[in-house]
């Protein structure tokens, strides 16, 4: 019979902020970021939006798309050169927290699809939740985490 390990979350923790995490969050920013400024129109769409609404208002989807690709190669850049990388977090955390509260607003409000608002919101919230264990950890040093034991 097989057994099922579960590690407590204390031992989770430390490699929650860890440069392998840090490099998923970054890679998932900047991959939306891009779809974002490629498919503004498929972008809107997935919130609830009629096809005309989502066309005239394609062009907010660009900003936003900018905005996570922007945070997103940023913080693969200050991974990738081992550059501190707590502002980086800190913008994409707040940018999440924003985006979490404007969506589940307009879901509330039924300017878009409360279902898809809310998934999206929920999905802004996940992203929060990502990222705080990474500003939990002071990532600013480029010191060596539990995922990346050779250090600098």
């Amino acid at each position: 019979m097989a057994t099922l390990r579960v590690h407590p979350i204390a031992s989770i923790a430390p490699q929650a902020g860890g440069r392998t995490h840090l490099g998923l969050l970054a890679a998932a920013r900047a991959g939306l970021g891009v779809a974002a400024l490629t498919r503004p129109v498929t972008a809107l769409r997935a919130t609830g939006l009629d096809r005309v609404t989502a066309e005239r208002t394609a062009w907010a989807a660009r900003l936003l798309g900018g905005r996570d690709l922007a945070l997103g190669a940023g913080l693969l850049h200050a991974l990738a050169r081992r550059h501190p990388t707590s502002g980086w977090v800190w913008a994409g955390l707040l940018a999440d927290a924003v985006d979490a509260t404007a969506l589940a607003t307009a879901a509330a409000r039924r300017q878009i699809s409360p279902a898809a608002g809310g998934l999206a919101a929920a999905l802004a919230t996940a992203a929060v939740a990502w990222a705080a264990p990474a500003v939990r950890h002071d990532t600013s040093s480029p010191a060596s985490t539990p995922d990346d034991p050779s250090g600098p």
